[in-house]
Parts: structure tokens; C-alpha cells; sequence
């Protein structure tokens, strides 16, 4: 089926999106952004772009979509979710996350489907989890190991902007929230760092827990989960002292300190391990899906797996293979078929992931 959908949001997220449409969909596809150079941008990609504040104009802009995608800063995302629904277009947004304002989800849970939270993660490894959790017959714990980093990564910080870098800074003072022994809690994501290990690539890493459980905490019932994020060795030892030193108190002082230090570097990979652990047929078992993603052509790998999973999502609402009412978070329309097709569209774009099966024995 073909179908109109907008984007709100020209950066390196949105444009991916709109770039997937444009090429691997007969849909008709339009960008708006405020930015006169991101709109250049999207355009020498063959995007049809336009530059508007989407947030002034946004009832004549979406009325006609068949699906609205929101890649707006996450300062702006809850007003574009909202107007968007408002006019009553579908839609797929990248960062709205409800779960701080029970009144505005309320408000939410009738009219036009929005799937929120839907990026890479969270977004794509809500649909890794739930298709782990649903091989096991009972599920103990289910752990999502996610990094984007910089191939080539330089002291002192090891590490480079690549998304938002209000977002990024969150990652360090918000209170991740994990669960254990079936009841939420939060922990501070410096607390506690471990080592990270994988065979996909060579490199010496570590990872600390951070707030992307998003919707899982509501829609899955496992005992323990937690999401983790994965750093270069060095990056979350200096980030600490940061903090002790109070710079990452003041949020316009810790984007001008960490907007010069870190700087931006495109060559980006990308890790995602979304690992079940429980029983099934009686045996213990754990079903992990992994894969590495690396920077191609004009995108980084963040933004491929970001941007790229949100527009297969929103294309599946325009061929009504995802229906639903209100907040749907997209683990809850999982299906094997729904998988399976996500993963064909994902490999079509060379972003692959591996299902390793292990039985444990006593």
C-alpha cells in the first residue's frame, strides 16, 4: 500500500528515516525541519525536505499523513506526540517515553495508534525482547547490552557525540530504573560498572546501567531486567570524576564542557545483546540475539539503527500489518511474522542480528 508519511525532524535520526521511505518504500515522503542546513542536507540525499517549525505549523503539516514520524529533541517530543494525536494521524516517535507523566499517558490510550519510544533502543530491542522472552516457557531475567561508540576513540574521554547530547549527558545523572525480583527500582547509573566481553569485536569495554527499560518494565513480566550500556574502558571513569566535580549539575555548563571535549566523529559501530534467561521443556535456557552494526555511506550506525527501525515500523502501519488504539508500545504487537519481516527489511540494509540458543546443563 502506498501512503503519505512526514517527518518531523531533519537530524541525523529523522533524516535516516526519511531516507529509508524515500528509497526502500513507494511511499510518499516529506521532512520538515527548522534547520535551513539539516533541510539542505536531507535534500542532497533525495529527500523532498522543507524547513518549517514543525511545532508552530504542525496541524496543516500532518492532516494529510497516513503516519507522522517524531524525531524532535527530546524537549520537544511530548508536544509533537500530543498535537500530533490531537489532529488524529498515526505515529511513530523516537523519544517520547510516558512513563513520567501518568496524566498525559491517560490522555493518550484512545485514537490513533502512536508507537512510542521507537528507536533503536528503545524501540528495536523491545522487539529482540519480546521475541527472546517468547521462546521460554517461564523467563528469570532478560538483559539489554547496548552501545554506540566511535571506532577510532580518543583520550580523554573516549568517547564522541552521537545523538542528542542532552540525551547523552541523561545518561549519566538520570536515575535508571531496572527491575528486581518482579518490583521497579532505581540505581544510580555510576554506581556500578562492569566489564563487558563480546566476540563480535575486538576491543576492551565496560558498561553501566541506564534508563532504557522504557515500556518493557509495564509490558513484560520477567522477575529481573536491566538495560546496560557499553563504553570504551576509561570513558565512564572520567565521566564519574565529572560528576564529582559537580560539571554535569548544571546542564548548559556540561554541554559546554562536553560539546568542546567530545566532539564528533561519524565512524561510529554499534552493539546490541538482548539476552532471556529462564526454562524451557523443563531445562534451563537463554535466547540472546546480537549483532554489530558499524557507519555506512551517509549515516552513522546509530542513526541507521534508529532511524531505519522507526520508518520499517511506520511503513508497517501503512500496510495496516500494525494496528492498535492509543500508546502501543511495539513489543506489544509482536508476532513471529511481525518479526520476521522487520528482520527481512533490516538485512536489506545490512544491519543483521544472530539467535544463539544455549541449553545449560548441571
Amino acid at each position: 500500500m502506498m501512503g503519505r508519511a512526514v517527518v518531523l525532524g531533519l537530524g541525523p535520526m529523522g533524516r535516516a528515516a526519511a531516507y529509508y521511505l524515500s528509497k526502500y518504500t513507494e511511499n510518499e515522503v516529506v521532512g520538515f525541519d527548522i534547520s535551513a542546513s539539516e533541510v539542505e542536507r536531507a535534500r542532497s540525499l533525495g529527500i523532498n525536505a522543507s524547513q518549517a517549525d514543525a511545532l508552530a505549523g504542525i496541524d496543516s503539516i500532518v492532516k494529510d499523513a497516513d503516519v507522522v514520524i517524531g524525531a524532535l529533541p527530546q524537549s520537544m517530543a511530548d508536544e509533537a506526540v500530543a498535537a500530533v494525536h490531537s489532529v488524529g494521524v498515526p505515529m511513530v516517535d523516537m523519544i517520547f517515553m510516558w512513563k513520567y507523566d501518568e496524566a498525559k499517558a491517560a490522555s493518550l490510550r484512545n485514537g490513533a495508534i502512536i508507537v512510542p519510544a521507537c528507536g533503536w533502543a528503545p524501540g528495536l530491542t523491545n522487539l529482540l525482547a519480546a521475541a527472546a522472552v517468547s521462546e521460554l516457557d517461564d523467563v528469570n531475567q532478560l538483559e539489554i547490552h547496548v552501545g554506540g561508540n566511535p571506532i577510532n576513540p580518543s583520550p580523554p574521554l573516549y568517547y564522541s557525540i552521537l545523538f542528542s547530547l542532552d540525551s547523552t549527558i541523561d545518561e549519566y545523572v538520570r536515575p535508571a530504573t531496572v527491575v528486581r525480583d518482579g518490583r521497579p527500582t532505581t540505581v544510580d547509573p555510576l554506581d556500578e560498572v562492569k566489564a563487558f566481553n563480546t566476540s563480535m569485536i575486538k576491543g576492551d569495554f565496560e558498561e553501566f546501567y541506564t534508563d532504557g527499560l522504557s515500556t518493557l518494565i509495564g509490558t513484560l513480566k520477567v522477575r529481573n531486567m536491566a538495560e546496560l550500556t557499553i563504553r570504551w574502558r576509561g570513558h565512564l571513569e572520567a565521566m564519574k570524576l565529572l560528576r564529582r566535580l559537580g560539571l554535569l549539575d548544571d546542564r548548559k555548563l556540561a554541554s559546554q564542557v562536553l560539546g568542546k571535549a567530545l566532539g564528533r566523529d561519524e565512524r561510529d559501530f554499534s552493539i546490541t545483546v538482548v539476552e532471556a534467561r529462564g526454562s524451557t521443556d523443563g531445562e534451563e535456557a537463554i535466547i540472546r540475539y546480537e549483532g554489530i552494526d558499524y557507519a555506512s555511506d551517509q549515516f552513522t550506525s546509530m542513526s541507521r539503527l534508529t532511524g531505519f527501525f522507526a520508518a520499517i515500523t511506520a511503513n508497517l502501519i501503512i500496510d495496516d500489518y500494525i494496528r492498535g488504539s492509543g500508546l502501543t508500545p511495539i513489543e506489544t504487537v509482536y508476532s513471529g511474522d511481525l518479526f520476521g519481516i522487520v528482520m527481512d527489511d533490516l538485512r536489506k540494509v545490512g544491519i543483521k542480528f544472530w539467535r544463539v540458543e544455549r541449553r545449560i546443563v548441571d
